[in-house]
């Protein structure tokens, strides 16, 4: 698809000259979002937890739209179908059809399988490898710094009688809690965390921390933002999880990927959704 441009992340950062075009017109999108956007089942969650969430995510894979009155369900479906939440959508597939596979090369060679993904929130997408593989050696391991997200998750696995997943608190950028870990993972899942942090420096030292943990032959999984539609969009009207506004730098897929391999990882796959906004990379320790 022909990308539009799209502003960088510090134009994005800095603040809107007062009385000008976009002050007036992010300014109009922002009172509609506070105001009849609140009928949306959707960006209430937002506004609460903030966009960037793990129990936000969990709304999007649910793709139900709700809200308040007719008005309110339709905002919610058209909020619900935006590019990014589609891509989102994409991306968790694409997630499932690469620990599919993992899962299957395991199996194959009479290796069980442990799955922690580092910042998970509810892990919607793991409870469903799960319901898939439960006649397999699967354990699952989800951790987040939001309990919200992680008893959403109990609650789900309690009701739809899932064993074998564990979820726990824990700061996925932590050496030590990253070593800590019971079972011992043997694929390490980073899902939509990256993006969420603007500093370079930070997600190489996790890829390093994550390649210490790991075996030979162990497997890590994580995701990127190369391009996003609507960036000025969320940057200007949209609070993330700090409420603070949601400004994302976007990385070229190339660049995360040679870090990953500078700490030591062989890459073997990356999937790009049709909108070219997320892609999901499989790498595995040599």
């Amino acid at each position: 698809m022909q990308k539009n441009k799209v502003p960088a992340y510090e134009e994005l950062s800095k603040p809107l000259k007062i009385f000008s075009y976009k002050w007036f017109k992010w300014g109009l999108v922002r009172i509609f979002l506070n105001t009849v956007g609140r009928l949306s089942k959707g960006i209430r969650i937002g506004f609460k937890y903030g966009f960037d969430s793990g129990t936000m995510l969990d709304y999007v894979y649910e793709n139900k739209p709700q809200g308040l009155l007719f008005i309110g369900k339709l905002i919610d479906k058209g909020y619900l179908d935006g590019p990014g939440w589609s891509g989102i959508r994409q991306r968790k597939i694409h997630l499932k059809g690469i620990l599919r596979e993992v899962i299957e090369n395991n199996r194959k060679i009479n290796k069980s399988t442990v799955i922690m993904d580092v910042a998970s929130g509810p892990g919607r997408y793991l409870i469903e490898i799960m319901q898939e593989h439960q006649r397999y050696n699967l354990e699952i391991l989800c951790r987040d710094m939001d309990e919200q997200g992680l008893n959403l998750g109990r609650k789900l696995c309690s009701q739809l009688g899932i064993e074998h997943i564990k979820y726990e608190r824990a700061n996925a950028f932590s050496p030590e809690i990253l070593k800590s870990a019971v079972p011992k993972p043997n694929v390490i899942v980073v899902s939509g965390l990256y993006e969420l942090f603007t500093n370079d420096e930070i997600i190489k030292k996790s890829m390093t921390n994550i390649a210490a943990v790991l075996n030979s032959g162990d497997y890590f999984i994580f995701t990127n933002q190369p391009y996003h539609p609507q960036l000025e969009l969320i940057a200007r009207t949209l609070p993330n999880r700090l409420k603070e506004y949601w400004v994302m730098r976007l990385r070229p897929d190339n660049e995360v990927k040679s870090w990953a391999m500078a700490a030591g990882f062989k890459h073997l796959k990356t999937l790009l959704d049709s909108y070219s906004i997320f892609s999901v990379h499989l790498f595995q320790k040599p």
